[in-house]
């Protein structure tokens, strides 16, 4: 009975070295391969937030020059909103992107650039299924067909 005990003892030790060494090499390529997704899903976040934040800084810029153009396009509303998204957007910071305040900011810019662009008349443009029975403000409705650039 010792030889059979010392046999199975034997195939069991080999056993659990195998398991042992499959389980070290296994955690180290998972290391590896979760360090290469982490990084491309990042860079892909990090792009598609890059890309919201840089469409809104652009309506922001193009509103003012038509504000410039056309003193009567903002309503004073729609100014203090649009003054609002502007300190907003200078707000941003992503020297951390872990931080869970950059989430807070962006959806209180998503928040305020839509209710400045309903107040301008111009979010069916933007987001045509949102605006459906929203009422316009301000003293002009202006479309982008009634806009000179």
């Amino acid at each position: 009975m010792d030889s059979k005990d010392d046999l199975f003892s034997d195939v069991h030790e080999i056993e659990q070295k195998l398991i042992a060494a499959g389980q070290g090499e296994g955690y180290r390529d998972g290391l590896t391969v979760g360090i290469m997704e982490g990084r491309e899903i990042g860079v892909q976040k990090g792009y598609e937030i890059g890309l919201e934040v840089g469409f809104y800084s652009g309506c922001v810029k193009i509103w003012r020059k038509l504000q410039m153009r056309d003193p009567t396009f903002i309503s004073d509303r729609a100014l203090r909103g649009l003054v609002n998204l502007e300190e907003l957007l200078a707000t941003l910071n992503f020297e951390n992107p872990q931080d869970e305040r950059l989430q807070d900011l962006l959806e209180k810019i998503q928040g305020r650039f839509k209710a400045v662009a309903s107040m301008i008349g111009c979010l069916q443009d933007y987001f045509p299924n949102e605006s459906q029975g929203l009422t316009q403000h301000g003293n002009t409705q202006h479309t982008p067909s009634s806009l000179n650039f």
